[in-house]
This record gives structure tokens, C-alpha cells and sequence, in this order.
């Protein structure tokens, strides 16, 4: 039986997904680099603890990266770092993600897409070696998330990951309402 929510996919996107997200210059204490044209990183938003990093887009219907950094307290913070290309996002999920703190910065991770993008499907994935892998599998399915078969087109070709997705509920047509 075919989900709902799965939509086709074409092999250029496809080939422009084999890269995974790369660590932002933030995570490894650097500044954040802006100028266009340099794979450097701005902050689009930030709104409470969260701040949100785009990379430049280099080419249109290629991928872009997203970094969502989520302020945990004075001296830390949850990293989600991600992939946007044509209405899906492909999270990567950061060690720590089922801590109390972490669960908040996937809310407002998804909460921001949500309202902020056209994003229609979330992709998480981690590898199945993780040593909290089943509480993964558990945590992300009471949150909604579905397991995608390994083989599906529209997952990028990534090795030995687990991916779940989570269809955004969004109003086709809110003016009939």
C-alpha cells in the first residue's frame, strides 16, 4: 500500500541529494560567514531560542541547507542540521535528541517550518547502529512520524540510515473554509 503522502521524485533531484548535510561553521565555534556566494551561512531568523542558519543557494532545484540551533541554556545548545529541496526537509538527528531540552528543539525546529516554509514532508533519519535507536523509533512515532521503507524513491541515497517522515497538515484551501 502507497502512503498519502508519497510523491514522486525525479533523478536529477535524486543525484542532488547524495551529499549529506554538512556541520555549520557555528557548531565548530566559528562565525558565521554571509556573504553571498560562498557557502557561508546567515542567520534567517531567530525567534526565543531558536535561530535559524540558510546556506546560499547555489543553484536553483538544488538542495539548500537549513541549521536550526535551539539555545538549551547559557553554555549549550541542540543542533539539528538539514537538507531543503523541493517541499521536504531531511533532518539529521543530533545525539541527545530524546533529552527533555533537545524534544523542545525539535517543536520549535518543526514549528518554524511549519509556519515559515513550504516544507510538506519532515525527514529524520539516523543510523540503526545508535545505541538509542528503538527509544528513536519509539519517540518519533508517538510524535507522528512514519518509517520509510529503505528503497523508496523519494529518500536521497544515503547508506545505512533509517529514515521516518512527518507529513505537515497544510490547508490547500483555507478561502473554502
Amino acid at each position: 500500500e502507497t502512503p498519502e503522502w508519497e510523491p514522486g521524485i525525479t533523478m536529477t533531484e535524486r543525484e542532488s541529494l547524495t551529499l549529506r548535510p554538512r556541520y555549520c561553521l557555528q557548531c565548530v565555534g566559528s562565525q558565521p560567514v554571509s556573504a553571498p556566494g560562498n557557502g557561508g551561512f546567515a542567520a534567517s531568523l531567530q525567534a526565543g531560542n531558536l535561530t535559524v542558519f540558510a546556506g546560499d543557494l547555489l543553484l536553483p532545484g538544488l538542495p539548500v541547507q537549513l541549521d536550526f540551533h535551539f539555545q538549551l541554556g547559557p553554555h549549550s545548545s541542540a543542533h539539528w542540521h538539514g537538507l531543503l529541496t523541493d517541499g521536504k526537509l531531511f533532518l539529521d538527528t543530533p545525539r541527545g535528541a530524546l533529552d527533555q531540552n533537545n524534544r523542545e528543539s525539535l517543536t520549535a525546529t518543526l514549528e518554524y517550518v511549519e509556519e515559515q516554509t513550504a516544507v510538506n514532508l519532515v525527514f529524520v533519519n539516523f543510523q540503526p547502529a545508535r545505541s538509542d535507536c528503538g527509544a528513536l523509533l519509539r519517540a518519533f512515532s508517538y510524535l507522528g512520524f512514519e518509517v520509510v521503507r529503505p528503497d523508496h524513491p523519494s529518500l536521497p541515497p544515503w547508506q545505512d540510515v533509517i529514515f521516518m517522515v512527518y507529513p505537515l497538515a497544510r490547508d490547500c484551501c483555507p478561502e473554502l473554509e
